[in-house]
């Protein structure tokens, strides 16, 4: 049935030209804001049966917070917040969990250069900790370096390497950066506008506001750059309250949790750096992410290698074999072991004598805060008297090889180690902390396999080249050739790399 009266035409004319322009600026609202609440004042169940802040619950929050910038309780900070919460959920618990890997090693380089570790949120605004993020303009990394912006720090890009996806490197370019932007405005949240935007975006913004108050030229600034402060308050929020929410992290096993890192020359593969330590080939490309094809390139300026802290003495010894250079651990005596745990890591326990920050706990006992409110399940950022807090220590692998764990030569009731297969190791009983006296460690003796005569082997798969073998080895096409009396290369041979 069409609608023929001229009344139910006017109408339809009015919704027409009243309504849909009504909708056309809820959109751009929310788009503009890119994830603005547009209602601050209700409440609004979160996936996980839990509520959004109210109002007052954020500003009172974010009050218990130190940041380099004002926390303000702004609606744009509460829609960042909300897609946390409830939008983007399984990315948010992707990006907590990957803070126990990448938070020490910003806050490590952020202290180095004298910065407020608290811009350690600034990669979760980024990248959400993804250090092979790209974004529709070719900003790559962790902190997210434009190709130019990174060559002036010293990244580089080749056809092996991706410095802009370095852990390290990266968080050294952007620690100088952030450290430059901050000597031209003596202001962190310009600072901020400035790396999102660039100096001219900012310098013109101040100019027609003529104010130096990021709040006063945030309407001056691109779409983005105006948002983006409110992104970084939302980003130390979730970080700092994300329990409140029902947000339960990915948590990350030990070996991605508690890592180090060395500048290395010699070009290798990570099948070899896999098979010096005794760690998974996985492990090793995860924590690697700059290196694009599996191997470590030659190079006379350095790469660093990121590795879990418990088998760096052995992938010391192993780099020392290579011959061409001396390597060394920065101090011995750290990488002996007081106890054997589950073979990988062992537990400790410190009780708390009077109230303090977790900071200052975590400086005292040597570890990150991070991790020991993740390991004690710490939802504020205080200790009390008489807590115990459980902490975590490597358990150093001088030399990879078969090993038989032996007890030692006393009477004692303690049992054997089992084997690890969960995530994170089995609580061994719980030793007291470093100072406090510990029993005799066992004995570590290797079986008498020596490996002598065997060969490292790859079975050659489609589309492959003898270069590219070579490449993933860090070896020569010259040196397969001649091992395996090569002629022809076809799918599916078997070829010795090299012998141990």
């Amino acid at each position: 049935m069409q609608l023929r009266n001229p009344v139910f035409c006017g109408l339809a004319l009015i919704l027409t030209l009243f309504v849909s322009p009504l909708f056309a600026q809820t959109n751009e609202i929310i788009q503009d804001a890119d994830l603005a609440d547009p209602d601050t004042n209700e409440m609004l169940v979160a996936k996980g049966g839990l509520p959004m802040p109210t109002d007052a619950e954020l500003k009172e929050r974010l009050s218990y917070l130190s940041s380099c910038v004002e926390l303000k309780s702004h609606p744009v900070v509460k829609g960042y917040i909300r897609t946390y919460v409830q939008l983007k959920t399984e990315k948010a618990r992707t990006m907590l969990g990957k803070r126990l890997t990448y938070f020490p090693l910003f806050e490590q380089k952020l202290k180095e250069y004298g910065l407020p570790t608290d811009l350690k949120y600034l990669s979760v605004v980024e990248s959400a900790l993804n250090p092979k993020a790209v974004s529709r303009v070719g900003a790559t990394g962790l902190w997210q370096f434009m190709p130019s912006t990174g060559a002036q720090y010293g990244l580089r890009t080749s056809s092996v390497v991706e410095d802009r996806s370095d852990p390290v490197k990266s968080t050294d370019a952007a620690a100088r950066h952030l450290r430059d932007l901050y000597a031209l405005y003596n202001d962190w949240a310009l600072a901020l506008a400035a790396y999102n935007s660039g100096q001219g975006r900012v310098n013109a913004a101040i100019k027609r506001a003529h104010s130096r108050d990021f709040w006063a030229i945030q309407r001056y600034l691109p779409q983005e750059t105006r948002n983006y402060v409110p992104a970084f308050i939302a980003a130390t929020y979730i970080c700092n309250y994300y329990t409140s929410h029902g947000l339960m992290p990915h948590e990350p096993d030990f070996d991605e949790q508690l890592t180090n890192y060395i500048k290395v020359y010699e070009g290798m593969s990570f099948r070899d750096i896999a098979d010096a330590t005794g760690i998974d080939y996985q492990v090793v490309k995860t924590l690697n992410p700059g290196f694009r094809r599996d191997y470590v390139p030659p190079t006379t300026t350095g790469h660093y290698v990121i590795l879990p802290e418990r088998v760096m003495p052995a992938f010391v010894r192993y780099l020392n074999s290579l011959g061409s250079r001396s390597y060394t651990l920065e101090d011995n005596k750290d990488y002996v072991n007081p106890d054997l745990g589950d073979g990988r890591y062992w537990q400790s326990l410190v009780n708390i004598q009077q109230p303090e920050h977790i900071e200052t706990v975590a400086q005292k006992v040597g570890c990150n805060a991070e991790h020991l409110k993740a390991w004690n399940k710490i939802t504020s950022n205080y200790v009390n008297t008489g807590q115990s807090l459980r902490i975590w220590h490597p358990v150093y692998i001088q030399k990879h090889s078969s090993l038989r764990i032996e007890a030692p030569a006393q009477n004692t009731n303690t049992s054997k180690p089992a084997k690890t297969e969960a995530t994170k190791p089995t609580a061994s009983p719980t030793k007291p902390a470093i100072g406090q006296g510990s029993a005799s460690p066992p004995v570590i003796k290797p079986q008498d396999s020596p490996r002598k005569g065997e060969f490292q082997y790859h079975t050659v798969q489609r589309n492959e080249s003898l270069e590219d073998i070579a490449r993933q080895y860090a070896t020569s096409a010259e040196s397969i050739r001649k091992l395996n009396g090569l002629e022809t290369l076809k799918v599916g041979m078997r070829l010795k790399i090299r012998e141990y």
